[in-house]
């Protein structure tokens, strides 16, 4: 085997690797088990090269490969038209750049339709990097318009490590007497680097998903331990009114009946004293919701900060606790970050469902004070680096359900409006929130 036959293979099995990572931009779900889905890029690989080696008509070569292109996405879970769409952008994007690269190459614009015959080793190396670290960028836009965060370095080593790449295999081909096996060792190796350290950002990226996803849980089983707490509270409360009723009440009849007024007026002053104007806290009928406003307002009394609630959303809204908690809890925490050093501080919280639409409103006072880049909201803490992802979150979450976020502003007062179209079938949920508009609750700590 000849030294370009070499690198064209490695090449091609490089590029059925960038198409493997490409794909799964575009899907998710497998139909089957990843090591036959990783055996079928295999499969790709021997059957272009084959054809490319067989045949040198170009119309036959792109027929061949949109066919096994289209048959590559029948092994993930999506419809047609998506199939259709991803294999053209794969496809065309990558031909694109490999065309580029050989017009910046060569001399001369190649006919249409009519066979290239490239004959550069280090060209066709250099295509199949140039491909994976595009992939590898549309991979990390990807992940932002999904509100993962990505460190600056990831965006920086698209361009380093190519470019190094290219410097550490560019004298090897200049060398008219270079061997053979250490351009095989140097090539492998550079294929290696660019896979290892990415793979390496893959898990970092992963790691820190889980981490939040694992924070996000702590905290709604501590919403849900909140309310537990409350409730085991509340009926305690009752137990203790109704036993020291039993003795206070006795006492008062014999009073009234012998117009002993003085002495009456003293034990129900006493009495009253066994019922104390306690904190009222949310009671929708809706657990994960009251738990997490529970939960909040609780940290919110404890703040001195002044609280009003008013909601208006059926006891079976049907949406995840986790997708709640993230939207509520991060409003409810920025909102309370805000306040609490704010003298006499507010907040106001509104919910309301009606149509299939669940409206969420958290108001409260602030200093007048904000940290912006741009449109986007930055954490006041200390440490930013572990902070401000509150937004970014919700917004992820939103894009479940089309919703939306909007927030207003002006010295004394932030706003956040949240809407998410959350549609059922069950129409008595529509009528228990109708009810609802007779019976909202009001809760002013």
């Amino acid at each position: 085997m000849t030294l370009y036959e070499m690198i064209y293979f490695m090449s091609n099995l490089f590029m059925a690797f960038v198409i493997f990572k490409y794909m799964h931009i575009f899907y998710s779900d497998c139909r089957i088990h990843p090591i036959l889905e990783k055996c079928a890029y295999l499969l790709y690989f021997i059957i272009v090269t084959v054809i490319h080696c067989t045949t040198k008509i170009p119309f036959v070569v792109l027929l061949t490969n949109l066919i096994v292109l289209f048959l590559l996405t029948q092994l993930y879970i999506g419809s047609i038209k998506k199939a259709i769409f991803a294999v053209l952008t794969i496809y065309f994007s990558l031909t694109c750049i490999e065309t580029l690269f050989v017009l910046l190459t060569t001399y001369g614009i190649p006919q249409p339709l009519s066979p290239v015959h490239y004959e550069s080793e280090f060209g066709m190396a250099m295509i199949a990097m140039i491909c994976y670290a595009f992939v590898r960028l549309i991979r990390g836009f990807k992940n932002v318009r999904c509100n993962i965060p990505l460190p600056k370095v990831y965006w920086l080593s698209l361009f380093i490590i190519p470019c190094a790449t290219i410097c550490m295999l560019y004298p090897l081909f200049i060398v008219s007497s270079i061997s053979y096996f250490l351009v095989l060792i140097a090539l492998i190796s550079a294929f290696a680097v660019n896979l290892f350290t990415f793979y390496l950002y893959d898990r970092i990226s992963a790691l820190m998903q889980e981490q939040m996803r694992q924070r996000l849980e702590q905290e709604q089983h501590r919403f849900y331990e909140n309310q537990v707490e409350i409730m085991v509270d509340a009926l305690e409360k009752i137990k203790q009114i109704r036993h020291d009723l039993k003795n206070k009440l006795s006492p008062l009849l014999d009073l009234a009946q012998t117009g002993n007024i003085e002495a009456l007026t003293k034990q129900i002053v006493s009495l009253m004293e066994l019922c104390p104007n306690t904190q009222k806290y949310v009671q929708s009928g809706n657990l994960a919701i009251d738990s997490i406003l529970n939960y909040k307002l609780h940290e919110a009394q404890q703040q001195n900060i002044a609280v009003t609630t008013k909601i208006c959303i059926p006891k079976d809204l049907p949406l995840p606790t986790f997708d709640i908690a993230i939207i509520l809890g991060n409003l409810l925490d920025n909102a309370k970050e805000a306040t609490q050093n704010i003298k006499h501080g507010w907040i106001d919280c509104y919910l309301k469902y009606d149509k299939g639409r669940l409206l969420i409103e958290i108001s409260n006072s602030y200093d007048g004070k904000l940290e912006k880049q741009g449109e986007k909201f930055l954490s006041r803490k200390a440490n930013k680096e572990n902070h401000g992802y509150g937004l970014k979150s919700i917004t992820s979450t939103l894009q479940k359900y089309d919703g939306e976020l909007q927030i207003w502003y002006d010295a004394t007062r932030f706003v956040a409006k949240v809407l998410l179209y959350v549609p059922t079938e069950n129409h008595s949920l529509q009528d228990d929130c109708n009810s609802l508009h007779h019976t909202t609750i009001e809760n002013i700590l």
